[in-house]
């Protein structure tokens, strides 16, 4: 948050400008109602605007004669401490995308890269050696998890991995188009030099961190991905030999990256999808639609969830739920109409940018833009299934995948 607000006071980012106003603006109305969500209300008002978190407080807690003036949210700790991190990370697209208008999308995507390289690895033998600690050393805060690198669990690992990869991949596609000759086709051996070299093993590693977490949902959040990034390149480019040969390279990755997966949990986990994956999900939204519905117009207030589920889980109680397994259905009980709203016009109009950005980039920095298109289709697909936003290292790496796919060139502008 620190580094988000040092960043933009020295880079002083411009705040909706001509082509990303409507953008801009939705993402402030976001910040705007999870502020309103803060505000104190008097009860007479209060039990109008949130009818919901009245008979909430009425059910959890004793009665007052006077109840003091209470805001939108059932649970403002979380609510603010959500804002803060919600802040830093839109501060961080803006100043990230005013950055980029000028230069650094390779630099960036370098430096994801090696994170990822160093990440990977550190997470896979962590997670086989010491599978309830972090780094070998600190337990999680709750009994049940599973650590994986530094992440509460193998799905928000894996939905960092489903950003990461295809940034990664994309960055490899432009130096080998920026060192090719008009007259030549895609030369893979231009990638045999040490840069070359440790970008191959980040893929390699990261693919493998993303098979042997056996994340169900990070798989498809991939393959997603995966399928976006073909679909891109297949249109695009005309050195059939050299894609060729990117495919093999690509097999190959995946084949080394199943040596590190336990197969045959793998195939059961596959396996469980219907029987205990979807079915799990389908309880879950069906015990949090009631929520949704009670909540509508202004929502629990971000972070609230697990707080109202206790008035509305009708499952067995051996075990909490305490998030929807579903980013937009989260979205829809914490946030209601007033942050659901604006969220859906952000996300529309991103996917507009984003069609027009890939149709009109014409350099080499459109791989790495279309890495971070992909990796973005692939966030939108595992969300479906889990709430990785919770975790702020995904929330700040989507921010900064969003600034690479979105950004325009000043020779663009």
């Amino acid at each position: 948050m620190a580094g988000s607000l040092v960043l933009a006071v020295l880079e002083r980012p411009r705040l909706a400008p001509a082509g990303s106003r409507l953008l801009d603006l939705a993402l402030l109305a976001v910040l705007a109602g999870m502020a309103m969500q803060l505000i104190p209300m008097a009860p007479e008002t209060r039990l109008q605007v949130a009818p919901a978190a009245v008979a909430f407080d009425r059910a959890l807690r004793l009665p007052l004669e006077a109840p003091p003036p209470r805001p939108i949210s059932i649970d403002p700790n979380a609510t603010g401490h959500a804002l803060l991190v919600a802040t830093a990370c839109v501060l961080a697209f803006f100043t990230a995308r005013s950055v980029l208008q000028r230069s650094g999308v390779r630099t960036l995507a370098r430096g994801i890269a090696a994170l990822g390289l160093v990440l990977a690895p550190l997470a896979i033998v962590q997670h086989a050696t010491s599978p309830e600690l972090y780094y070998w050393t600190w337990p999680p805060y709750t009994r049940n998890a599973f650590p994986y690198g530094p992440f509460v669990n193998r799905n928000d690992m894996a939905v960092w991995l489903v950003l990461a990869i295809p940034i990664t991949v994309g960055y490899v596609i432009a130096r080998l188009e920026s060192r090719r000759s008009p007259r030549a086709g895609l030369d893979p051996g231009a990638m045999a030099d040490t840069t070359g070299v440790w970008l191959l093993a980040a893929i390699g590693f990261m693919t493998a961190a993303l098979v042997a977490s056996l994340s169900r949902s990070g798989l498809a959040g991939a393959a997603t991905a995966a399928c976006a990034l073909a679909g891109c390149t297949a249109w695009r480019t005309s050195w059939r030999t050299g894609l060729a040969w990117l495919f093999i390279a690509a097999t190959g990755a995946v084949l080394a990256a199943f040596a590190y997966a336990n197969m045959g949990v793998l195939t059961a986990r596959l396996d469980e999808v219907v029987t205990e994956g979807v079915a799990g999900r389908l309880s879950i939204w069906r015990q949090t639609w009631p929520m949704v519905q009670a909540y509508w117009p202004t929502g629990t207030g971000v972070g609230g969830y697990a707080y109202a589920m206790i008035l509305y889980q009708t499952s067995s109680r051996l075990f909490y739920v305490n998030h929807a397994h579903s980013e937009y259905l989260q979205i829809l009980s914490e946030g209601g109409a007033l942050l659901a709203v604006p969220a859906a016009l952000a996300l529309l109009v991103a996917l507009g940018h984003l069609w027009r950005r890939l149709t009109t980039d014409r350099t080499p920095v459109f791989w790495i833009r279309a890495g971070a298109t992909s990796g973005l289709l692939g966030f939108l697909m595992q969300s479906v299934w889990e709430t990785t936003l919770r975790m702020p290292a995904n929330a700040v790496l989507l921010a900064l995948v969003a600034a690479i796919a979105l950004h325009v060139t000043e020779s663009a502008a």
